[in-house]
């Protein structure tokens, strides 16, 4: 910033700060950069680029609970029971990827009622996905 001299008062010179152009253009700068920095540093995955939501597919009519065991958008292990009551049940907001296994239940609280464990199915979902937000996990029945 620089002052420009407006006149005097009891003999001090009175001064006016003023902005420069090229001060103001950094501003402008500095503020699109930081704009870029928050979204950026979102928390979520976008557009299927870093983890896919999970969309359990269930045509067995045996599994009523899935523990998801995996990794989430940013590589953390984490374990999530998820109760199946419908052919296709989608878990909102939680972006999985690459390897994920899914444990199966009879009871909608993945054991912890009691229920029968049914065995488990090992899945890769893709961390990339240009198409969609989503990834399907059929069941399949484990044969003992």
């Amino acid at each position: 910033m620089s002052e420009k001299p407006m006149g005097m008062k009891n003999r001090v010179a009175l001064a006016v700060p003023t902005v420069r152009k090229r001060t103001l253009g950094t501003a402008v700068a500095s503020g699109a950069l930081a704009v870029a920095a928050v979204l950026g540093a979102g928390g979520q995955a976008l557009a299927g680029t870093n983890g896919q939501q999970i969309r359990i597919v269930d045509y067995t009519g045996r599994v009523n609970s899935v523990k998801i065991i995996g990794q989430v958008q940013k590589g953390q292990p984490r374990t999530y029971c998820l109760a199946t009551p419908h052919k296709e049940t989608s878990l909102v907001g939680w972006w999985w990827r690459d390897y994920t296994r899914l444990a199966k239940w009879t009871d909608s609280s993945c054991g912890a009622d009691g229920g029968t464990y049914l065995g488990s199915q090992d899945e890769w979902v893709k961390a990339t996905q240009y198409d969609s937000d989503w990834t399907g996990l059929t069941i399949y029945t484990n044969t003992y």
